[in-house]
């Protein structure tokens, strides 16, 4: 996988959607993501669901179109790390839609982009990101719906 460091918003997207594991993706320890070119089967769905193009699709499939998005908080679960605030803050280049309120995590839906760097950072899971993508553009093993985390 070739991708532009400068580009890439460290979402995690492109390790969730692996059909093999082949990319390691810890925002709190990775500068980018990781691939085991061992376990890399060369499908390019990591390409073609990469929200900001960081990954070039080579040959195979088309870029999605993530057509909605849908996030939410299981404040029960949050343990107030702050975490989702600096993965976001990273992505949005210093601006950020979840923050703390009372110890707990919340979000403003205007400033999310449903990239999902959030969702992969938090340590409880309490932060789950839903895309929706066209359906017109799912082939081979590309989902229409991709959870994160």
């Amino acid at each position: 996988m070739s991708s532009n460091p400068d580009t890439c918003i460290r979402c995690g997207t492109c390790a969730k959607v692996c059909p093999t594991s082949a990319i390691e993706f810890n925002p709190i320890i990775h500068t980018k993501p990781v691939v085991d070119t061992s376990k890399c089967i060369l499908c390019e769905l990591c390409a073609s669901h990469c929200p900001v193009d960081a990954i070039p699709v080579l040959y195979v499939l088309p870029p999605r179109k993530l057509e909605r998005w849908t996030i939410s908080i299981n404040r029960d679960l949050c343990i107030g790390c702050n975490l989702c605030v600096d993965a976001c803050k990273i992505t949005l280049k210093g601006d950020h839609a979840p923050y703390l309120k009372g110890g707990l995590a919340y979000v403003d839906e205007f400033k999310c982009i449903g990239c999902g760097a959030c969702a992969v950072t938090c340590p409880t899971e309490c932060v789950r990101v839903v895309k929706v993508y066209d359906r017109k553009r799912v082939e081979g093993r590309a989902e229409e719906v991709v959870v994160m985390p």
